[in-house]
């Protein structure tokens, strides 16, 4: 069955073919004392947002980083600096379990999210590339 690009695309971000997967490894990185998966929620207990971060060491080198995988600020509390926040406890967190690095991706057409990127220090140090082709080839 071949689907067109856009249907792809809605199928990638939607994660319907990845929640298995995702439940997978949120569950086996959430019980690393170092990693946080958390709910953000108001003092009455609206949901503000979510974040997920997994810490990983190199056994050889003992390089360590920590890897912002998830964060999600729900829309009438974005441009409050809630997202600063996090970052910032993302941070504080990532300094005391030893972290010399924090990772964090986005999309290139986020401008807002990139910005914000920029602002709190971070740099590209990897970049992703696709190619859509018109035609499949028959193997």
């Amino acid at each position: 069955m071949e689907i067109s690009y856009s249907d792809y695309r809605s199928e990638w971000f939607s994660l319907t073919s990845q929640v298995s997967g995702f439940y997978g490894y949120l569950e086996r990185t959430a019980q690393d004392e170092h990693s946080i998966a958390e709910i953000i929620e108001t003092e009455d207990e609206r949901s503000v947002g979510y974040l997920w971060t997994t810490f990983c060491k190199d056994e050889g080198s003992g390089f360590c980083f920590v890897e912002i995988q998830e964060i999600y600020i729900e829309e009438e509390f974005r441009r409050h600096g809630a997202a600063t926040r996090l970052y910032e406890y993302v941070e504080l967190k990532a300094r005391r379990s030893g972290a010399q690095v924090i990772r964090a991706g986005t999309g290139l057409c986020n401008r807002a999210s990139v910005q914000m990127h920029e602002r709190l220090g971070f740099a590209p140090y990897r970049c992703e590339f696709e190619k859509m082709l018109t035609k499949q080839i028959n193997q």
